[in-house]
């Protein structure tokens, strides 16, 4: 009996093509059915249709061998395939899946692999060899059939999209439109494929469309599979692909080409686990464009009777609308949906689009505004849904061991941003910073850390959440450094610090280690620590070692961590750095000062940390050292004054000596400019509260000759730079109130016509 074969050319991710394809399979009853899928993603596939595995998801491809060989083909609930695999599985029909195989792709090298260019949409996301497939990028117009007008300049090509051909033969500007016009709006018809093959083969015919090297071989794989198929005796073969390769997928074609072409090709070894996606990867505001504009509204369309799709879709919005105290009732809903359909009408639709219920919803809730409707756009439109895949099915050990931590620790991924705070006393809540703090050694930024605002930073941390689908390849190719979190992160912690060759970047490392609990990977860090402190003679890589490891003994013990060990690191290197800043202040111009500036303004504040009575002492002389030194640079002789006078080593009156000798006539001003910079760093409390300072700077100040003056003045601006301005008020009543106390009999006359005019120059000085 001869073989009865149909071919449904579908738009991937296409509501109306998925509620055509099973009409037309329930018309047509076949005994198995031929997906465009990767050859070796079957088996994963036939999973589908687990019951606690909820679109959207990915089945992700990927080389065990070269994580970066990955393959991700999303799937959503309107998604054709999906439906297939599902009817198939209700009805006892096999499935097979016919494309190339990944392992085939992978080894053919091309980067660009993939289905991009090739079909009206593409199911699947592909990263490049050595590509990080986590990094958001810019979304690649080539990467679906059709294109948002909204997202480029010009009109797609007909070589990027053939349908545009048609669109603008039947005077649409946009090929999207036109499909959502004349074949997304009539679901359910088992015509519409009979009707896309013709289309389909005409545009081949009339086009001759520039293909990509793979194309070919992708097709006459999906020629083979179809012949060995038909080999098999199946009474009736439904075949589902991307329409574009729908005219060409017939047996009787290229019979001997396809095997030559095919012979010889080399593999790599491949294997597919299920991830959760997210509907804005799904969209082209993702960087991973997979050819569906509107997920959610697409959802809508898809699970809603069409009668009511509108009416949903606008009620939902106004009670969105209304959850942000946005005025929103039940009759901007009702004129909402008036208005989209007196839109779709006047443009000859037969049903208003996700087009005219925006325009609807802007002029009706958003007052004619677009701005307060980006809520709308992001879960409406977009969407902010999550898959989610059960524990059961194949992972790596990694992806479990994770799995089972989120659960044990009550931590779900969700796609949505979401704020997390932890009390470090309490026992889960301290696990919990411990996993996101491995996770982030692994290159896994599920949390970000932000800054503690109102409460202790000792027991506090701040994380904001958001999960985002390619994170599972980062986990997975974390797995090659252990099959658990905390090992992969102290192998991974291990491997960077043999790496590393500053202190400094071995310091942080450690600190992280410590923050993640990652007790076997210590021993080594510390080790390597000592090894590279040992050879270290630079005393700014000493300098920006230390603040970290300081933060790991103050705050240690909240951890319950041991920092026994890197305490004798510190013991070690305090002394080193002591002994080595005052040279380091010596031969260095505006900029090095400056940069060295940070770093001892950090060292000094994790000496004070510390509380350990001999670091003080050894660093407090060498801050003297670093202010005695006529060598010195100006601005870091001037903060090390500075600090010293606020940690309480020197009295007022020594504080002004120094102050008296920086600014003695025999200095050069750019050396007394730069003290003063660094002296006055940060506040001007000093000469508020103390007067002789005050006094001693506008004496100076009043000595300068003109020129000299107006040449410093914006340089003595960076001074006053991060004054606040109650302070610099202040300091502006102070000299306005000794120009008043010196106004005496003996002073009579003074002009002061002439004098009050230094007042805009002071008054620019300090910014006021």
């Amino acid at each position: 009996m001869p073989t009865d074969l149909r071919l449904f050319g579908i738009r991937h991710h296409s509501p109306g093509s998925a509620a055509s394809l099973v009409a037309a399979l329930e018309d047509f009853r076949p005994d198995i059915v031929l997906l465009e899928c990767p050859a070796d993603a079957e088996a994963a596939l036939a999973t589908a249709t687990n019951p606690e595995l909820v679109p959207p998801v990915a089945l992700l491809v990927y080389n065990p061998k070269q994580q970066g060989q990955a393959s991700f083909l999303p799937f959503a609930e309107f998604s054709p395939e999906w439906q297939a695999v599902h009817w198939c599985a209700k009805n006892g029909a096999h499935v097979r899946c016919m494309d190339l195989p990944m392992a085939l792709r992978f080894a053919f090298g091309n980067e660009e692999l993939g289905m991009k260019n090739e079909e009206l949409a593409v199911p699947e996301v592909v990263a490049a060899e050595g590509s990080e497939a986590q990094q958001e990028e810019p979304a690649d117009p080539n990467s679906s059939f059709f294109i948002p007008n909204s997202s480029l300049s010009e009109a797609p090509s007909v070589a990027s999209d053939p349908v545009a051909y048609i669109a603008r033969l039947a005077g649409y500007t946009d090929s999207e439109q036109w499909w959502e016009t004349h074949l997304e709006h009539a679901p359910g018809n088992a015509n519409t494929f009979a009707v896309v093959l013709d289309l389909m083969t005409a545009l081949r015919e009339e086009l001759h469309r520039p293909e990509t090297e793979e194309t070919p071989l992708r097709e006459a794989f999906m020629r083979e599979t179809l012949r060995a198929t038909l080999a098999q005796g199946y009474a009736r073969v439904a075949v589902v692909c991307g329409a574009w390769h729908a005219p060409v997928l017939q047996a009787d074609l290229l019979k001997k080409e396809d095997k030559a072409r095919l012979k010889g090709l080399k593999k790599v070894p491949t294997e597919t686990t299920w991830i959760p996606w997210t509907y804005e990867r799904l969209s082209f505001s993702s960087g991973y464009g997979a050819g569906v504009l509107s997920p959610a509204w697409y959802e809508l369309l898809f699970t809603q009777p069409r009668a009511h799709v509108l009416t949903h879709w606008m009620v939902r919005a106004t009670r969105l609308l209304r959850g942000q105290d946005v005025d929103a009732s039940s009759a901007h809903a009702i004129e909402g949906v008036r208005l989209a359909a007196a839109l779709a009408a006047v443009r000859g639709l037969a049903l208003p689009g996700i087009g005219e219920l925006q325009e609807a919803a802007v002029a009706i809730l958003g007052g004619g505004y677009a701005e307060p409707l980006a809520l709308v756009q992001k879960e409406l439109v977009i969407g902010v849904k999550l898959g989610e895949v059960p524990a059961g099915l194949p992972a790596t050990p990694l992806q479990q061991d994770l799995a089972q931590q989120q659960k044990t620790l009550r931590l779900k991924p969700e796609a949505t941003p979401k704020d997390l705070d932890l009390d470090l006393r309490q026992p889960t809540q301290l696990e919990r910073s411990h996993l996101l703090h491995r996770l982030r050694l692994l290159a896994i930024k599920w949390g970000e850390p932000e800054e503690v605002a109102g409460k202790s930073g000792t027991f506090h941390e701040l994380w904001r959440l958001e999960w985002e689908p390619e994170m599972a390849l980062s986990v997975i190719e974390a797995g090659r450094w252990g099959n658990t979190v905390v090992a992969a992160a102290a192998a991974r912690a291990i491997a960077r610090a043999a790496e590393a060759t500053a202190l400094e970047a071995v310091s942080t490392l450690l600190e992280e280690a410590l923050r993640a609990d990652l007790g076997p990977a210590i021993p080594a860090l510390v080790a390597r620590l000592e090894t590279i402190g040992a050879d270290t003679r630079d005393v700014t890589h000493l300098l920006a070692a230390l603040p970290p490891l300081a933060q790991v003994l103050r705050y240690g013990n909240v951890r319950r961590t041991d920092t026994q060990q890197v305490a004798q690191v510190v013991q070690q290197l305090v002394p080193r750095l002591c002994i080595g800043l005052p040279a380091a202040c010596t031969g260095l111009d505006y900029e090095a000062a400056k940069a060295l500036l940070a770093r001892l303004e950090a060292t000094h504040q994790a000496i004070r940390l510390l509380q350990h009575n001999a670091h003080e002492a050894d660093w407090y002389a060498a801050l003297a050292a670093v202010q005695r030194n006529p060598t010195s640079n100006g601005l870091l002789a001037g903060a090390a004054s500075r600090l010293l006078f606020d940690a309480q080593q020197t009295d007022s009156d020594a504080t002004a000596r120094a102050l008296g000798l920086a600014l003695a006539p025999a200095q050069p001003t750019d050396y007394a400019t730069a003290w003063i910079e660094g002296f006055l760093r940060g506040s001007g409390l000093l000469l508020i509260h103390h007067r002789e300072l005050f006094d001693l700077l506008d004496h100076w100040l009043g000595e300068l000759n003109e020129d000299t003056f107006r040449e410093i003045v914006p340089l003595l601006r960076r001074a006053f730079t991060d004054f606040s301005l109650p302070e610099r008020r202040q300091i502006l009543e102070i000299a306005s109130t000794d120009q008043a106390a010196s106004a005496t009999p003996e002073t009579e006359d003074f002009d002061w016509e002439r004098g009050a005019q230094v007042l805009p120059g002071l008054r620019e000085l300090l910014g006021v």
